[in-house]
């Protein structure tokens, strides 16, 4: 039930990519976190894509450097496992450049930090989750 920021500058993305890169990231997450692909558990992922006009966007002290790409991920502690993570790395960088349209081969900038928050500091509706709430959803529970 990972929660992403997105942070790219402008025309990193079109929206059809982003579209299709929120689908696949989604899918990634749950994966790296062992949990179902449950229609509840891909309501829990949250993805919002934060653009920057280039000229915010400092690389190297400079505006309008290299476009950086920079993924927030916060999650339950523990969830992923370090195997996970690196699972998650992989995959989201290799997603992230077909969507950024970024050659195979080339290097892609992107940075990924990965926040593990426990559960009792993680609100939701008005009160907590726990980790086998979703692992395990009852098959009857409703996406969000």
């Amino acid at each position: 039930m990972p929660l992403i920021y997105v942070n790219s500058p402008e025309g990193t993305f079109s929206d059809a990519a982003r579209d299709a890169l929120a689908e696949e990231l989604t899918s990634i997450g749950l994966e790296s976190e062992k949990l179902p692909q449950h229609p509840f558990d891909r309501s829990t992922c949250w993805i919002y894509f934060r653009d920057y006009p280039a000229g915010k966007v400092y690389h190297g002290g400079i505006p309008a450097g290299t476009k950086v790409i920079a993924l927030e991920v916060n999650s339950f502690a523990g969830l992923p496992t370090t195997e996970g993570k690196l699972f998650l790395y992989e995959r989201y960088t290799e997603a992230i450049r077909r969507h950024a349209g970024i050659p195979k081969g080339h290097r892609v900038p992107v940075y990924i930090v990965v926040r593990e928050v426990e559960t009792r500091d993680w609100g939701v509706f008005g009160g907590t989750l726990t980790i086998d709430d979703v692992r395990m959803p009852h098959p009857d529970m409703p996406a969000i």
